[in-house]
């Protein structure tokens, strides 16, 4: 079932449909137009070559409207943080931006990450919280326009002023919708003041492809909420018991065993401490923290986290 907003499309070589009959997404093997409120852009249609992904040229939601549309070629978007060149743009329903990627490469044997990290410009962004040039992966909006996540390149690295403190960032970081910060990923492992003691924050295993999901997060006030870290902590109860806490193994995928870390969730008078398997409250009030730092080993890059073995 085409809506209105689909049924003008050419060249139509494959596609899927939801439920209800609704086109979903499709491939092109012909020009064509589509209007947003950024302009018109035009789909990809032509030979994509050894670069280009071969996927869904265009997505729909069930309402028929644009959600995403990979570009013939890389096309000026404006947005309110700037004007950025796109491969890739998606939309939310009402037709406002959600992200925008400026390179949109399928890294493979015959395209590697390094080429397509040569085509990759350095832009420029100013926020209040720091002033800086960077390779981007992509940048998320709120419905607004506002900013809501930067994507670092690979191995492109920042500094920025959080309420931690001014932080090297790698990945990237996402922002609240009034500007301030929400979370960050530390590059390296950075010292941060908590309600239990100071504590090296860091993730080693952190997915580089989104930054909307981070190891170090505050809340509107700029208070911590969480970290993850591989350092050790002894908590003595009042009562005279003593845990201890600390990374512990999992299989791994490119090595026997990789460390998982320890994450830390802080509430007004509550931390809770696990990893993938458990989870333990403690009242902090009701116990003493000891904090002894993990045996963190600086690799010479952080693109293979396989090559120090997650970090420890």
């Amino acid at each position: 079932m085409l809506t209105v907003e689909t049924s003008g499309l050419k060249g139509i070589t494959s596609f899927t449909t939801y439920d209800g009959g609704e086109l979903k997404d499709c491939k092109l093997e012909e020009y064509n137009l589509i209007h947003t409120k950024y302009g018109d852009l035009v789909p990809q249609y032509g030979d994509p070559g050894f670069r280009k992904k071969q996927l869904a040229v265009l997505s729909f939601y069930k309402s028929g409207k644009i959600k995403s549309i990979s570009l013939e070629q890389q096309t000026e978007i404006s947005t309110p943080t700037g004007t950025f060149p796109a491969e890739l743009v998606t939309f939310f329903e009402d037709g406002s931006i959600n992200s925008l990627f400026p390179l949109n490469g399928q890294i493979s044997g015959f395209w590697s990450e390094e080429e397509e990290g040569e085509l990759a410009q350095k832009f420029h962004f100013s926020f209040p919280f720091g002033d800086f040039y960077a390779k981007i992966i992509g940048l998320r909006f709120y419905p607004d326009g506002k900013v809501r996540s930067l994507i670092l390149w690979p191995n492109e690295r920042i500094i920025i002023d959080t309420p931690a403190g001014k932080m090297p960032v790698r990945i990237g970081f996402k922002l609240f919708e009034d500007g301030s910060i929400q979370s960050v990923e530390p590059a390296e492992p950075f010292t941060i003041e908590t309600p239990i003691g100071s504590i090296n924050a860091y993730d080693a295993d952190a997915l580089g492809i989104d930054a909307d999901k981070n190891s170090v997060c505050f809340d509107e006030r700029g208070r911590l909420t969480s970290l993850t870290t591989f350092d050790i902590i002894t908590v003595r109860k009042k009562n005279g018991e003593k845990e201890i806490i600390f990374p512990t193994l999992r299989p791994g995928l490119t090595t026997e065993f990789e460390t998982v870390p320890i994450k830390l969730v802080f509430d007004d008078n509550t931390v809770s401490v696990g990893d993938d398997t458990k989870e333990v409250v403690y009242k902090i009030a009701e116990c003493t923290f000891l904090i002894m730092r993990g045996n963190y080993m600086k690799a010479k890059s952080c693109d293979n986290c396989s090559g120090c073995n997650g970090g420890i």
